[in-house]
Order: structure tokens, then sequence, then C-alpha cells
């Protein structure tokens, strides 16, 4: 399909479509609810092992266990995802995570451990989930709406993530670790009812059984993903825009303490502020994003962004630095939105939970570990270089895309 035919297929796409589609509703309620449940819960996690560790080092342990879990488990996770009913396991995932939530209240104040070995085993569930939950978005709702749904998708993540941490905090304060983590599993409850009612096609697969058998489909994803350029380009470089992005997260206590002097409690500021322009930008997508070609959205997303983080390394103006971090996050959200409509549209529904759980083990990687390195060098080098120095990789990297794809269609 040429280009000029893509965009009259997609000059009807609204919100509003999706919106007004009680499967993709319940879905999006889905994943809004069982995300504020997991910030919940990281944040408990946090708390914990600051109050027994005292160091920057040791609050990093939570986002390793997570980052573990979707290294071991999401590509396998696929796997199954694939040959299960979507449906079925969305629902026994958030019931489980639930579950297992409310069994942390009686060992959090007597084995941390314990908690770490509970912590881990939700995470590794959220790897079953997550490519369910992805992978559905295709089948509920039409071709033309897909990327009006994905930048709803995005936005609720970064909605999720601030509502989450934002009010985990006072909760806490006035009543406590055990009400947040109860409320958390209630918002697993929830989701597991929004869940069970989705109409959700399944189509029965004959599969082999035992340890081969399930290898091979595995490598068969994995091949899927090294044959297809354009899928392997856009998992790539959505791995590396959230690990610019959650490293940039992570160095703004320490930008906020020294380079504005603000104070390092006050860096939720700029979290803010990076969260309400994904959220623009994810606005500026669901309405006018279908006037544009995919691959044209994430090379404005990346120039955007890298010249915001090179404005962010050379000023030390508080207003200056709002307005910079506030392109950073409208930057990422050109560039996440259309990347996931491009694997939405190029992978086979035979394929996405493998593709998906790939891509799930990814994005959670790039929240740990190039965060903990980037941390380290940062303490070398400080923080205006490190800031400079990805600023000048994100703004080369949309700089050689666009010469790469100028003569290519989405």
């Amino acid at each position: 399909m040429t280009e000029e035919n893509q965009i009259k297929t997609f000059k009807h796409a609204r919100f509003s479509h999706v919106l007004r589609n009680k499967n993709f509703l319940c879905l999006w309620l889905d994943q809004l609810m069982s995300q504020i449940a997991d910030r919940f819960l990281l944040y408990i996690l946090l708390i914990l092992v600051y109050k027994l560790t005292k160091s920057n080092l040791g609050v990093s342990i939570p986002l390793l266990i997570f980052g573990f879990s979707a290294v071991l488990f999401g590509p396998s996770a696929g796997v199954f995802v694939d040959r299960w009913n979507k449906k079925h396991v969305m629902v026994i995932s958030n019931l489980l995570r639930g579950g297992l939530t409310l069994l942390i209240i009686p060992f959090m104040n007597h084995s941390l451990i314990v908690v770490f070995i509970i912590s881990f085993l939700i995470f590794t569930i959220s790897q079953f989930f997550a490519p369910a939950e992805t992978s559905s978005i295709r089948l509920l709702v039409e071709k033309r709406d897909l990327i009006a749904a994905n930048s709803l998708f995005m936005m609720t993540l970064m909605t999720a993530s601030i509502i989450g941490i934002g009010l985990a905090a006072p909760l806490t304060n006035f009543f406590g670790i055990t009400y947040v983590l109860i409320v958390a599993a209630f918002l697993h409850l929830l989701s597991t009812l929004a869940t069970l009612l989705i109409s959700l096609e399944h189509r029965e697969r004959q599969m082999a059984l035992g340890f081969i058998s399930l290898f091979k489909e595995l490598l068969t994803g994995f091949e899927f993903i090294r044959r297809k350029a354009v899928i392997r380009g856009a998992l790539i470089k959505l791995f590396f825009s959230t690990s610019v992005l959650a490293a940039v997260c992570m160095l703004s206590v320490s930008f906020s303490e020294k380079i504005l002097g603000i104070g390092a409690a006050n860096f939720g500021y700029l979290i803010f502020s990076t969260g309400i322009g994904m959220v623009i930008g994810g606005l500026f997508l669901g309405r006018f994003g279908h006037h544009f070609k995919r691959n044209r959205l994430a090379h404005i997303g990346f120039l955007l962004a890298g010249l915001a983080l090179i404005t962010l390394s050379q000023t030390q103006n508080i207003w200056l630095v709002f307005i910079a971090i506030f392109f950073l996050g409208t930057g990422n959200a050109f560039i996440v939105t259309p990347l996931q409509t491009i694997l939405h549209e190029k992978v086979p529904k035979v394929v996405q939970g493998r593709v998906f759980g790939v891509q799930n083990m990814f994005i959670n990687s790039a929240f740990t570990f190039p965060v903990v390195i980037l941390g380290e060098i940062a303490d070398l080098v400080g923080l205006h270089t490190i800031i400079a120095s990805l600023g000048v990789l994100v703004l080369l990297t949309g700089l050689l895309d666009t010469i790469v794809n100028r003569n290519q269609t989405d």
C-alpha cells in the first residue's frame, strides 16, 4: 500500500473511535489499574530497601530484580502467550499478582529476602501479562485506529507512573505501607474484572509439548526479528530511547540538587514535566499522527529529544530546564508511539506474543541495566557531560535514521 493510500485509510482515526470500542476500553482500564498497582509496589520496595541499606546503590536492587526477570523470562513467556488464550493469561496474571502482593505484608518487617522472592515472582508473572496485553491491541482495534490506540496506551503508561508514584507517597505517609499494598492488590482485582468483560477471539493451536518444541518456537521468534529489518530496527530504537529517558529520570535527582539547587526531593517536578510532554505529544499523535509517515514521526522525535538533552546540559535556568525536559517527553512520545504502531502493523498474529515478549524484555532491561551503568559514568564525568553526550547520540540517531530511510515508506 502506498503512503498516500495509507493516509486515506487512517484519515478518520481518532481517540473517539478507540474509546467507543468497548473491548479496547476494558483493555485500557486494565492497563491503567495494573500500571498504578505496579508503581505502588515498586514505591514500597524502594522504601523498604532504602530503610534497610540507606544507600542509592541499594535502591537499585528492586530495579535489577525487575530487569533480571525480564531477561530470564520475557522472550520465553511470549512463546506461551502465542499458544494460550490471551484473555485467560491476563486474568490469571492479575489474580496471581494481586494475591502475591498481599503475601508481602506478613514478611515485610521480618524478611526482606522473602519480600524480594515474592517480588521476583510478581515481576515474572508480569512478563506473561505484558505481551498478552500488547498483542491484544491489534486484535481489538481496526488498523486505522492503531496509532490512536498506541498513543493512548503510551500516555496511560506515563500518567499511571506519575499518579502511582505521586499517590503512593502520601498514602504511605497517612495510612502506612500495608494499606498501600492492599490498595495495589485491589487494583489488580479491578483489572481482572475489566479483562473479564473483553470479548477476545482465540484460535486453538495444536502445538507439540516438550522443551525442544518450546525452544524451537522461541528460536522462530528470534529468527523472525533477525530477518525483518523494520522489526529489528524498531525494537533497537525503542530500547535506546527508553534507556536514555530512564537514565535522565534517574539523573534528575542529582540534577535537581547539584545543578538547579532546588533539593533532591523536588526531582519529581522534572519527572512531572517530562510526563506532561509525553501526554501532549500523545494527544497530538492521536489527533494528527495519521497524516505523517511512521518513520518520519520517529525521526522528528529523535531530533527533538536530542536537541532537548543538549539544551538541558548547557543551562542552569530552571525555566529553560523545564521547557527542555518537556520537549524531551514530547520527543519520546513521537518515538515510542509510531514505532509501537509499526510493530503492530508488521508483526503477524501468529508470532506477536514472542515478538512483544522480546520487546518487553528490551523495555524492562532499558529501565535497569543502562540506568545503573550510566549512573556510575555520570559520577565519573559529571552530569553536564553525560547529558550532553546522550543528547549528541540521540541527535545523531535521528539524523542517521533520516538519511537511511529517506527513500523508504512505512
